[in-house]
């Protein structure tokens, strides 16, 4: 892994050899000294190699040039490098970039940035000098590198000459917080569009941009990693706290800030905001419950999770089943030990619903043994009063269908060419069919 200095070799003046006057630069950051030269690239080095940070040394300096900057200047820069430079890096200097602004061309020279830079390199990208394709082939190469060969981009570098103040020294500006924003969007995406929050909480580790500071808050990133474990596990009597707790952290944040931290902020909002709920969860088989259900499996279909769809829609059926418990077995909070143990009914109801009571054609009825049976015949007058209000006929139609589709996720057919598409609209449908069961649910008082 190298430190990989990148920079455009221009021609300056037409009329002048140099084509460069001299000029004073300055980089506060990194040394109160300024540097008297006329190339900005001998200024940057200089100042890296000034700094008291050890690591900002430079292994290579690669220099892109076209013929005519290469005969004007090459060697001019060079002998400036040796005068003011302790430490020569190697200096590299690719096939001279042809003039004629064709898409090949620009594409040739692109692919030979990338042939430059080595897996895990730290890279200085120089913008002073080049032609005006230099700035988005040098960004889409940043940003292309940093995921193919998982770069760092230590500075994004301008050396502005001011004209109107040639006297003064001209500032070296790093503009490397333009670049590490598109991180800190993609991170946002991921925990938007993925729910996966640990990008984020990576980027809050290695990067510090004082626009962006609220989102790389500790205790910000703690609260999104808990609501989207909760989300990811379909953890339904938590999800609505751990999302009313992390949308308190980013509405906190929200009224402190504009411009790109509020939109990002606004996007977590706006896309986890459904979930969260006005009154706390009552631990019981109600319909707060249900709708929680729902919900978490609506945001997990637009996540593309589609084996946790899956489960939790297997599971919200099962569910279904424990609300007609009564007796001994009834109205018990989830989480506690007999809740837990109780949940067996939720197998037993599962497969009540999957297949039809009595043989029909060449397809068996049902076949209960054992405890199995008694717990089916606990079930039985539930089930007799959901067959009554035409909610398990509803259920037979697509329960198998869930079961099935949940069961290939382990057995690696859903792998197939064209299966997640149709995984995809399979689940939007049942989740329909589920939402309207609930609703029929609570219309007709079935919930306890």
């Amino acid at each position: 892994m190298a430190h990989v200095f990148i920079s455009f070799l221009g021609i300056g003046n037409f009329n002048k050899t140099p084509g460069y006057d001299q000029a004073e630069y300055a980089w506060t950051e990194k040394t109160p000294q300024t540097m008297t030269c006329c190339f900005a690239q001998t200024a940057i080095l200089a100042g890296l190699e000034a700094s008291e940070n050890q690591n900002d040394t430079v292994d290579r300096a690669v220099l892109f040039c076209t013929r005519e900057s290469h005969e004007k200047h090459l060697d001019a820069l060079k002998d400036e490098f040796k005068r003011h430079l302790k430490q020569m890096p190697e200096i590299i200097i690719p096939d001279l970039v042809p003039t004629d602004m064709t898409a090949d061309n620009q594409w040739a020279w692109f692919e030979q940035l990338l042939d430059n830079v080595g897996f895990g390199d730290r890279l200085i990208m120089d913008f002073t000098h080049g032609m005006r394709a230099v700035p988005i082939i040098f960004s889409s190469a940043v940003g292309f590198l940093t995921r193919a060969k998982h770069i760092t981009l230590d500075h994004a570098l301008y050396a502005w000459y001011d004209r109107e103040r040639k006297d003064a020294p001209h500032p070296i500006v790093d503009m490397k917080d333009f670049y590490v924003i598109n991180d800190w969007a993609e991170s946002v995406a991921r925990l938007t569009d993925d729910a996966d929050a640990r990008k984020l909480g990576d980027m809050a580790k290695q990067s510090q941009v004082d626009a962006l500071a609220p989102l790389a808050d500790e205790h910000l990133i703690a609260a999104f990693q808990e609501m989207t474990d909760c989300i990811r596990n379909v953890d339904v009597n938590n999800v609505s706290q751990k999302v009313n707790d992390a949308l308190a952290y980013v509405q906190q944040s929200r009224t402190r800030v504009g411009g790109s931290a509020r939109l990002m902020l606004d996007l977590v909002w706006e896309k986890f905001c459904t979930l969260a709920t006005d009154y706390p969860p009552s631990g019981r088989y109600d319909q707060p419950y249900f709708e929680t259900q729902i919900k978490i499996i609506e945001v997990l279909m637009e996540h593309r999770l589609f084996m946790q769809a899956f489960t939790a829609m297997r599971e919200m059926v099962g569910s279904i089943g424990m609300v007609g418990l009564t007796g001994k077995y009834g109205n018990k909070e989830i989480a506690s030990n007999k809740g837990r143990r109780y949940r067996r009914f939720a197998d037993i109801f599962i497969r009540m619903v999957s297949i039809a009571e009595t043989p029909e054609g060449n397809k068996k009825g049902w076949k209960f043994v054992g405890q199995d049976a008694k717990d089916k015949d606990t079930l039985y007058p539930w089930f007799l009063e959901l067959k009554d209000a035409e909610i398990e006929q509803k259920l037979r139609c697509i329960v198998k269908e869930i079961v099935d589709i949940r069961n290939g996720f382990d057995h690696a057919w859903t792998s197939r060419t064209g299966a997640l598409e149709e995984i995809e609209e399979k689940g939007k449908e049942y989740l329909t069919v589920l939402h309207d069961i609930v609703s029929q649910m609570a219309e007709q008082n079935l919930f306890s």
